[in-house]
């Protein structure tokens, strides 16, 4: 099981540890690598803060998990579940502040995993049913409302497109991040954001 803990980590599966929100990349990375037969691999896009000329579309690539240091982009698997970490924004960009969870497995399969907050498996139930227990106030955080933010927790919940109802990645936030500078909240830029301005043509 991995479980959620909101402003300070995650425990993680089969005995390998916590990740403190706080933690240098070399003591994340020594985490992450703790269990026999977890697979370290690095990130295949790697833009940085440099390839942006406005930081509310830093910010919106680094939220959606394109937008990497190269000290930070580790990537590790338990089971069917993939770990990925990364550093905060401008102003704090040597210190672990996002950790996201993905379920890698077909939308019907079940994750090997539970990924849990307070006894909820959040990849294992209905979507709407997960969100009813989740403290508000929630919100969609795009458009398609095919995803879910619950700021106090700095929780940010994904789901493969429809039929399949479940949720099946996660974002979990510190905060501040360090982008208070272009957001006006931890998951929405004061002008909008768009990770690819400059990037895809």
């Amino acid at each position: 099981m991995l479980e959620l803990l909101p402003g300070i980590g995650v425990v993680l599966p089969a005995g390998a540890g916590t990740l403190r929100f706080g933690a240098t990349a070399e003591e994340t990375a020594a985490t992450l690598a703790a269990v026999p037969g977890s697979h370290l691999a690095r990130q295949c896009m790697t833009l940085t803060r440099a390839d942006y000329g406005q930081l509310r579309h830093a910010h919106d690539a680094w939220l959606c998990g394109v937008l990497f240091d190269h000290s930070w982009n580790t990537v590790a698997t338990f089971g069917n579940l993939v770990v990925t970490v990364a550093a905060g924004g401008p102003d704090r960009a040597d210190r672990l502040t996002l950790i996201t969870v993905e379920a890698d497995t077909p939308p019907d399969m079940p994750a090997t995993h539970a990924v849990a907050w307070d006894g909820v498996d959040l990849f294992g139930h209905p979507a709407q049913d997960v969100a009813t227990v989740l403290p508000g106030p929630t919100h969609p955080s795009s458009p398609t409302a095919d995803d879910l933010t619950a700021p106090r927790l700095g929780l940010w919940l994904r789901r493969h497109p429809r039929p399949v109802d479940r949720w099946s990645r996660l974002t979990l936030l510190d905060t501040p991040t360090g982008w208070d500078r272009c957001c006006t909240g931890t998951f929405a830029c004061a002008k909008g954001g768009d990770g690819f301005v400059g990037i895809l043509r």
